[in-house]
């Protein structure tokens, strides 16, 4: 007889990225992306924050990477904004998990990428700049950081899309819970 119930995740759970990203603005409606050496030409523009270490809450992950990419000052976190789901994609980067932040700066604040953060540059943009610099999910997650920000409802999405807008995916490869037939 075969075992249908699959793979238990609880005790071997797949391989999956933590990270916390930040929605940093300043002013009456500038915010902060980073160009990163480290990603493709298409998607170097996004929010900037980084991967969390193992048994670290992502609220103290993004302040810690906040600080060592941006050591020029200390940034807190403060509104949760939501979560967006980065499915693997084989040979280029394994599923991610990013928690998202909100935090609001002075309007003098200079942001300045230190030295070996994978940082190249630091700018700040509006809701229309940006679209001359982030693409794909990272312009969809920035988009929905900033409705999240006004409207004070964090949100679950899947590659920048809420889940439950139209224009979410339905049918994505990958483990799925199935419930199990349980005996009379």
């Amino acid at each position: 007889m075969s075992d249908i119930r699959g793979p238990d995740w609880f005790k071997n759970p797949p391989v999956r990225r933590v990270g916390a990203l930040a929605l940093i603005e300043r002013g009456a409606d500038e915010f902060a992306v980073i160009r990163r050496t480290y990603w493709s030409p298409i998607s170097q523009w996004g929010l900037p924050g980084g991967s969390v270490a193992p048994d670290e809450r992502p609220w103290t992950g993004l302040t810690r990477c906040l600080e060592e990419k941006l050591g020029n000052a200390r940034l807190t976190p403060g509104a949760f904004l939501g979560v967006d789901h980065a499915p693997a994609k084989p040979g280029r980067h394994a599923e991610g998990i990013n928690f998202l932040y909100h935090l609001r700066v002075s309007d003098d604040m200079l942001l300045t990428p230190s030295a070996d953060s994978g940082y190249v540059e630091v700018r700040w943009v509006t809701a229309r700049t940006v679209r001359e610099l982030a693409v794909d999910h990272e312009l969809l997650r920035i988009e929905q950081c900033l409705r999240a920000a006004r409207e004070g409802r964090a949100d679950e999405l899947l590659l920048g899309v809420p889940q439950h807008s139209s224009r979410a995916p339905v049918d994505l490869p990958g483990p799925s819970c199935r419930a199990v037939p349980t005996s009379p």
